[in-house]
């Protein structure tokens, strides 16, 4: 797949649309668009999801969402009818009729639809996701990655309970109904529910039943979003969450299967990767804004955990 090389990931806060002071001042106090750009319209009243679908905001970029990121948007995607070609930082995956895909916060995606492409494009703050899941931390902890789920009946080509919730979602949103927001919520409970249940079980979707723990985690997670680039301690993140380092890498083992210190180390790694795919900057500046003291120093660290070199890699995924 051909790539616009640029100097920067454009960060989005919905997909195809900048994310501009002038646009946040048009919006909610979440950074979501109510009224959408065409279409029916809902209600005005303080959103806390984002519901359109494909063709509206695809068509105004020729059915190319090129790739992009949201800091701090959930979101979810589902085809109806026509074809998708999907990029996930460095992966690639097609999706048909009958499938759906969330998009955690801060993944680098873009899309390309085909001609007949119509479906639902479902934006969800984070930070209501985590309120929404929060009796539930294993599953959120299963959202936290990439999940493709086929909505289709096993037995035959029809669609399942996701479908049905879907629609009930769209029609909800769009509706003036008493106790809309109400229904919204629990119908998009059910519906992660669903979603969380079918995303694979492997090692880092394996929280401890202890809700403080998972909790700690999360914080620990959210802690080095914010500081990843300035290569704080991990006395720093443990006194940050109230706890000894001792603590902090026995979660981090318990929940994702590797140390503290590694967790923040394939943070960096992924916004390494992902500004060598997706642009165009000079290794010495991302060395310099991932907050390594020089260039060399940068290669070593790659080198060390990818096997070679950013030049290198630069390359193969190009």
């Amino acid at each position: 797949m051909s790539k616009t090389k640029t100097n920067t990931i454009p960060i989005y806060k919905l997909y195809g649309e900048r994310d501009a002071v002038t646009q946040a001042n048009t919006r909610d106090g979440y950074g979501l668009d109510p009224a959408g750009t065409s279409g029916p319209q809902p209600i005005t009243e303080p959103e806390f999801l984002h519901i359109e679908s494909i063709p509206e905001r695809s068509r105004l970029h020729d059915l190319h969402i090129k790739p992009h990121r949201h800091t701090n948007l959930f979101q979810l995607l589902y085809i109806t009818r026509g074809q998708a070609e999907i990029t996930f930082d460095d992966q690639h995956l097609s999706m048909e009729a009958g499938q759906l895909i969330t998009v955690p916060p801060g993944t680098v995606h873009g899309f390309k639809f085909s001609d007949d492409i119509d479906g639902w494009v479902i934006s969800l703050t984070d930070h209501h996701l985590q309120e929404i899941l929060a009796p539930a931390p294993k599953l959120l902890a299963r959202l936290d990655q990439a999940v493709c789920v086929d909505t289709r009946s096993t037995s035959e080509e029809t669609n399942g309970p996701a479908d049905f919730l879907i629609s009930q979602l769209a029609r909800e949103y769009y509706s003036h109904n008493t106790g809309r927001l109400f229904a919204l919520r629990h119908i998009l409970g059910l519906l992660l529910l669903g979603i969380g249940r079918t995303a694979p079980q492997d090692h880092s979707a394996r929280l401890s039943r202890q809700e403080q723990k998972t909790e700690k985690f999360r914080k620990f997670q959210t802690l080095v979003e914010t500081f990843y680039k300035q290569h704080k301690s991990l006395e720093f993140y443990a006194r940050e969450i109230g706890i000894t380092t001792t603590q902090l890498n026995r979660i981090s083992k318990d929940i994702y299967g590797m140390t503290a210190s590694e967790v923040v180390q394939n943070r960096l790694m992924l916004e390494a990767k992902r500004t060598l795919i997706y642009t165009d900057i000079a290794i010495q500046q991302i060395a310099d804004e991932l907050g390594f003291r020089d260039a060399g120093y940068f290669s070593r660290f790659f080198a060390k955990k990818a096997g070679f070199s950013p030049a290198q890699f630069r390359v193969e995924r190009r």
